[in-house]
C-alpha cells in the first residue's frame, strides 16, 4: 500500500473512532435524558421551533421516514407537537413545546461541558486548523 492510501486509512479509521466515541459517550451523558437520535431531531427545532418533517430531515441529512419515527417518541413523551398542514394534509409540521425547549437547553449544556472537557487540550489555533482541514472534505454529491 502507498504511503497515501495509508494515510487516508488511517484518517478515516481515526474519524470513524471519534465519531464512535463521542456517540457512545452522549449515550452515557444523556442517560436519564433521552437518546442521542432524539435529540438530535430537538436540536434541529431549536433555532426556529417549528418546521416541516421534510425540513428537519434535510438538516439532518436524513429521511422522512426516519424523522417521523423518532418524533412520534417526541410527541410521545410530550417534547413536540406534530400538526398537519390545513392547506396540503400531506405536509406535517413539527413544533417544540415548552417542554422539549427546556429539555434542549439542559440537554445543550451537557453537551457543551462534554466537549470543554473532551478538547481542553486542544489550543484555539488547532481546532481553527482541525475546522478548516474538514471543511476541505467534500463528500460525494449524488443525483436524487
Amino acid at each position: 500500500m502507498n504511503e497515501r492510501k495509508e494515510l487516508i486509512v488511517d484518517f478515516t479509521k481515526s474519524f470513524r473512532y471519534l465519531v464512535r466515541t463521542v456517540r457512545q459517550d452522549f449515550a452515557v451523558e444523556f442517560e436519564g435524558y433521552i437518546p442521542y437520535n432524539e435529540f438530535t431531531v430537538l436540536r434541529a427545532l431549536e433555532d426556529v421551533l417549528t418546521l416541516r418533517v421534510s425540513d428537519v430531515a434535510r438538516r439532518l441529512n436524513a429521511t422522512n421516514s426516519y424523522v417521523t419515527l423518532t418524533s412520534e417518541k417526541l410527541v410521545q413523551k410530550g417534547y413536540i407537537i406534530r400538526e398537519r398542514s390545513n392547506a396540503d394534509r400531506r405536509t406535517v409540521y413539527l413544533t417544540l413545546t415548552k417542554e422539549g425547549i427546556d429539555l434542549v437547553k439542559r440537554m445543550d449544556e451537557i453537551v457543551y461541558a462534554y466537549y470543554d472537557k473532551t478538547f481542553g487540550d486542544i489550543s484555539n489555533e488547532e481546532m481553527i486548523t482541525v475546522m478548516n482541514i474538514l471543511e476541505k472534505i467534500k463528500p460525494i454529491e449524488r443525483e436524487v
